[in-house]
């Protein structure tokens, strides 16, 4: 038991911020609180403060956190694999999925809903996303009004299906996500 304690008691601030990022998926903004996240690792409320001076500061990490592993992340790893236009577009639709990037959306935006600084951080990240999505149709040249007709709608399909619809096999996800990248792409 000792042991076990005293691995608990070597927390990071990765971790921390994992389960507040689980405990918002799972409770919305109001799930995350400092004496739940405490209890659920197993360790005190100080081993917060070892990391976070407050609530506040560890909310406005997990807002830096959403937009650097499911926004940025995903765009440097597209970036590096140096693709062309199309390619790119089916490869963003396979990386939202794998990576599980929908999964945070939801909660984020409802957030953002009730909280200033949530609803700024997500107007940067659609500005990011969209921007990058914009380039890849612009690319393939279609029109601005259709180039952004389509990033949207690549966007709003990927980042919200999850929510909408029951979680399907892998092998049908793909079908649909090799159909959609079809309609999106064919002028």
């Amino acid at each position: 038991m000792a042991t076990k304690r005293a691995s608990k008691s070597r927390l990071g601030r990765k971790d921390w911020l994992d389960a507040a990022m689980a405990a918002l998926a799972a409770g919305g903004i109001n799930g995350v609180s400092i004496e739940r996240l405490a209890v659920q690792l197993g360790v005190t409320r100080g081993s917060f403060y070892h990391h976070f001076q407050d609530r506040e500061q560890l909310l406005s990490a997990m807002l830096d956190y959403w937009v650097e592993h499911w926004t940025e992340d995903i765009r440097t790893t597209l970036v590096a694999l140096n693709l062309d236009a199309r390619e790119s577009l089916l490869a963003l639709m396979r990386l939202i999925r794998e990576r599980k990037a929908a999964d945070y959306d939801v909660v984020f935006r409802a957030w953002a809903l009730h909280d200033p600084l949530a609803r700024k951080v997500v107007k940067r990240v659609d500005k990011i996303r969209l921007d990058y999505i914009r380039s890849l149709f612009a690319r393939l040249g279609f029109d601005e009004l259709e180039t952004e007709s389509r990033a949207r709608l690549l966007l709003y399909y990927e980042m919200a299906e999850p929510a909408m619809f029951a979680t399907q096999d892998k092998a049908a996800s793909e079908r649909l996500i090799v159909s959609r990248h079809t309609l999106l792409t064919t002028v």
